[in-house]
């Protein structure tokens, strides 16, 4: 298959490799198969972490990426407010990137045939939707979740996310919605009652061969590299610093920790626009001999933080089934996670680790203390995390080979009914 996918995002939301790789897996999931894309996207995305240096997207082959600029407030010689920022942020994806990408989009099709229109995530969906006006061409619109849920029967919360809504509403003849949690099937079926039928809702792939349960040695190694005591309780976020993922509520329990005489550490792997507001919280509370900011860490390098943990903590505010977790899982660490979303179809309470059922950091903060005074408890909900993990995951190209046959039979599908005709 030849085909034209349009995105809002960077392959690679961080330096070196680091963010989700959920966009750069399904370009190699596709190019693995011998099928060839055309992307189209802006120079700086949507995720594009603010005042990170531009980075080149990979070298994929198979792949060849169009890049256009799109123009922003920011691009005047003047200083732009904070809250002018977010409006011009809004606008230029909103509105700006749909149609400028389906205007280098029609620029591609008039010089070349496709099979299948591909919008990745809702930016990409809606230039798709513009493509379509003049184009009939089969049309995968692919989600990494929704934040929409809670918003669902409240009319003014879905007109001031007029996008999202819109995006979600696309006539598609496939919908691959990541199943992270954020109940984004529901989603779906309540506002595009049409996307019946159509909808894949899978979970993300992983590095099955390589991420594993550490041996004794690797842990002593790991904390040792990393210049963690023996004695201390060592806890692990890895996410995007962003402000729904609420890494506030962790500082904070590590201070309530603190003055309850636990040792805790907390390592927090990842970075972005939230980083400042969280390094002068620790600063605040006198934390910065016990929190820690690794800043942007390569794919790769993640394994070897998680086996650090004593215990890996995720109090995301919409869901915490996200990659993170699912690979804290995988390589056996007792989980402690939020009661939200559909967290509880992985994290079963006394099982695979422990649902907390606020997000009050004094509550945060009571479940890790039962958990390091209870080392015993720690290594059981560890082995039952690494136990569903490996009983109930995909590794990446399992994953990908799943979307791309359904891709190609809908495509073949499609091309029967047009011949027919």
């Amino acid at each position: 298959m030849r085909i034209l996918m349009i995105s809002a995002l960077e392959v690679w939301a961080l330096a070196e490799g680091g963010g989700a790789r959920s966009l750069f897996e399904t370009l190699l999931g596709y190019t693995r198969r011998g099928h060839e894309i055309d992307f189209v996207s802006a120079t700086v995305g949507a995720n594009h972490q603010h005042g990170a240096p531009l980075v080149a997207p990979p070298e994929i082959a198979g792949v060849r990426f169009h890049r256009f600029h799109l123009p922003s407030l920011a691009d005047l010689p003047l200083p732009l407010p904070a809250l002018a920022a977010k409006v011009d942020q809004k606008l230029r994806f909103a509105l700006l990137f749909p149609w400028l990408a389906s205007r280098r989009a029609e620029g591609l099709m008039r010089h070349g045939h496709y099979d299948l229109l591909y919008g990745y995530e809702l930016h990409g969906v809606l230039a798709q939707r513009l493509v379509r006006r003049e184009h009939r061409l089969p049309l995968v619109a692919r989600f990494q979740g929704s934040v929409m849920h809670p918003y669902l029967g409240e009319p003014l919360s879905l007109a001031r996310r007029y996008e999202e809504v819109l995006a979600l509403q696309t006539p598609a003849e496939m919908y691959i919605m990541t199943d992270d949690g954020t109940q984004g099937d529901e989603v779906l079926a309540r506002l595009n009652p049409a996307s019946a039928g159509k909808v894949r809702f899978w979970r993300n792939g992983l590095d099955l061969g390589s991420m594993r349960p550490p041996a004794p040695e690797e842990v002593e190694g790991a904390r040792r590299e990393l210049g963690l005591a023996d004695d201390e309780m060592v806890l692990v976020t890895a996410t995007r610093l962003a402000r729904w993922k609420r890494i506030d509520r962790a500082i904070e329990a590590v201070a309530l920790l603190r003055a309850k005489g636990v040792r805790a550490r907390l390592l927090i792997v990842g970075d972005g626009e939230e980083r400042a507001v969280l390094e002068e919280q620790a600063r605040a509370l006198s934390l910065t001999d016990r929190v820690s900011f690794t800043g942007a860490v390569p794919q790769a390098d993640v394994q070897h933080y998680l086996w650090a943990a004593d215990v890996f903590v995720c109090v995301n505010e919409l869901s915490n089934v996200g990659n993170p977790l699912l690979e804290a899982m995988l390589t056996g660490r007792c989980i402690s996670t939020l009661d939200v979303g559909d967290t509880r179809d992985l994290i079963r309470d006394g099982e695979t680790g422990v649902l907390i059922s606020s997000g009050e950091p004094a509550v945060i903060a009571a479940a890790l203390e039962e958990l390091a005074r209870d080392p015993a408890r720690r290594k059981r909900l560890a082995a039952g995390a690494r136990a569903f993990a490996e009983a109930n995951f995909w590794s990446w190209q399992q994953r990908l080979d799943a979307e791309v046959d359904a891709v190609e039979a809908l495509v073949s599908w499609q091309a029967a009914v047009v011949s027919d005709v």
